[in-house]
C-alpha cells in the first residue's frame, strides 16, 4: 500500500451560491388571479358549465390557477359544484 504522506492535497474551492427568493412569481400570480376574478364574475356565470380546463383555455392560465378560481367563485356562491371527479370538477352557475 502506498502511503499518503508524499501526496499533498489541494484545498477545495468553496463557491458561494446566491439564493434569490421567488416572491416575484407568487406576487404576479396573486395579481393575475384577482384580475381574472373580476372578469370571471361577469363572464363565467353566462356559461352552461365550467371545468378547470375550459377556464384555463379561456383566460390563458394554468389549470391549477383555474381550479383555484373556480373554488373561490363557488365559495362566494356564484357557482355550484354538480359533479365530476376529484380531478375534474364540474361547476354550473348558481342560477341554473
Amino acid at each position: 500500500m502506498a502511503s499518503k504522506e508524499g501526496k499533498t492535497r489541494k484545498p477545495k474551492k468553496v463557491e458561494k451560491v446566491e439564493v434569490k427568493p421567488e416572491y416575484v412569481n407568487a406576487q404576479l400570480e396573486v395579481n393575475l388571479l384577482s384580475d381574472i376574478i373580476m372578469k370571471a364574475k361577469s363572464e363565467l356565470i353566462k356559461e352552461k358549465y365550467l371545468t378547470p380546463y375550459r377556464v384555463a383555455q379561456k383566460y390563458g392560465v394554468k389549470i391549477s390557477t383555474a381550479r383555484r378560481l373556480l373554488k373561490i367563485l363557488a365559495s362566494e356562491g356564484l357557482l355550484r359544484l354538480v359533479g365530476g371527479t376529484r380531478r375534474v370538477p364540474i361547476y354550473v352557475p348558481k342560477g341554473s
